[in-house]
């Protein structure tokens, strides 16, 4: 939707907005249910995107939870059936996260089968959120920023401060990983580059004007 996709590490966010009774008692989809939309995603190519991520929300959402945000999606089909995601709950999430960020914990003790690959795929999940978050709060217009793609955010941060740098210095990181994901020199530049970033989120939070 918004462009700037990085081949074989971005994906596809496809989410459906189901009925309560649609859901099993353990508010999961009932499993051949499962099974026959997994056949259906499986016969779409994806290229140049990494796999299609779909979720399945109830349409009495969960507490805390937010709708899609408005010009960042396609509707392909049906209708939403959700409040959209407003500027205020936009802020408060951001809030929420940032106040009490922490790197997540790797697990770099083990090799092979795709480990690494994982370690730096789960960071991306996290990295590019929170560089959405850091500069939608300091732009003061959540909307116009999350429509936005990453290296358009990603201009929004000076080059003289530690987040533009760190940010800078892991999009770099991570367009030198992908699409091969072959050297494991590069993978773990991924992570080191994405640590120093959260670090730098850290540092500038406590100076950041919450009002």
């Amino acid at each position: 939707v918004k462009g700037g996709v990085i081949p074989n590490c971005s994906d596809i966010d496809f989410q459906l907005y189901l009925q309560p009774d649609a859901f099993a008692p353990n508010g999961e989809l009932p499993f051949a249910l499962g099974m026959a939309i997994q056949r259906e995603l499986a016969a779409i190519d994806h290229a140049p995107f990494r796999y299609i991520q779909c979720y399945a929300f109830d349409t009495a959402m969960r507490h805390g939870w937010t709708g899609p945000i408005p010009g960042t999606y396609h509707l392909v089909a049906g209708e939403i059936g959700v409040p959209l995601a407003t500027a205020d709950q936009l802020r408060a999430s951001a809030i929420q996260t940032l106040s009490t960020l922490q790197p997540d914990a790797m697990n770099l003790l083990t090799s092979g089968g795709g480990r690494l690959e994982r370690q730096v795929r789960l960071l991306c999940t996290q990295i590019w959120p929170l560089l959405y978050q850091v500069v939608a709060l300091q732009q003061g217009d959540p909307f116009s920023i999350w429509r936005l793609p990453k290296p358009a955010v990603i201009e929004l941060l000076p080059t003289t401060s530690e987040l533009g740098q760190t940010i800078r210095t892991y999009d770099q990181a991570v367009r030198r990983y992908y699409p091969t994901e072959a050297s494991t020199h590069d993978g773990l530049a991924v992570l080191a580059a994405g640590t120093a970033f959260i670090e730098a989120i850290q540092r500038w939070w406590p100076t950041f004007s919450k009002e």
